[in-house]
């Protein structure tokens, strides 16, 4: 599968900025995913739920809008690779872990979000992906107040990062195979 890659976390953020939308490249890429794993298609109308969401309604500037359809083809690329090629899109090892931690948090609210407007009954879903929307709850509540082992915080984070980043393609997985049984036609 040709991987697509994500632009670039700091000049998305700054596009975003000048134009006046007040969320991070984590939380459109968290929005993205959640709208993806709970079953949106990728050639859906999910630019509209964009505008709802962080844009009151209102169309974005052409250049946010091209810059988000290459996030959403990297990030559907990456969710059905199945050699798990999938990555949230986060601040670079660079930056402060206290601000990765900010952004992880981030990202994984505004999963939830982009998730709870396309699945809205969870007890319809696999107790797998009950129980990942469970533990996404609990995480979106990180804080950014960490311990003073700086080796120590970048392993924890690191550790979350991974489990988010596997939780998102499970449960991609389990909503797109449902989707898909439920489109075979039944032979008799």
């Amino acid at each position: 599968m040709t991987k697509i890659a994500y632009p670039d976390y700091e000049d998305l953020g700054e596009l975003l900025i000048g134009s006046k939308i007040l969320v991070s490249p984590a939380e459109v890429h968290g929005l993205l995913s959640g709208l993806l794993a709970a079953g949106l298609p990728s050639d859906g109308d999910w630019m509209s739920q964009i505008n709802a969401l962080i844009n009151d309604g209102q169309g974005l500037p052409v250049e946010i809008k091209k810059q988000l359809k290459i996030v959403m083809e990297a990030t559907h690329s990456g969710m059905s690779d199945s050699l798990l090629g999938f990555q949230l899109m986060l601040p670079d090892d660079e930056v402060v872990v206290e601000e990765r931690t900010e952004a992880l948090a981030q990202w994984v609210q505004s999963f939830l979000v982009g998730f709870g407007v396309v699945q809205n009954d969870l007890n319809k879903l696999s107790e797998d992906v009950q129980e990942l929307v469970k533990d996404f709850t609990e995480i979106s509540q990180l804080s950014s107040d960490l311990d003073d082992d700086e080796e120590e915080n970048e392993q924890a984070l690191f550790q979350v990062v991974e489990y988010v980043r596997i939780g998102a393609i499970t449960i991609f997985a389990h909503l797109t195979a449902s989707d898909s049984d439920q489109q075979q036609p039944t032979l008799h």
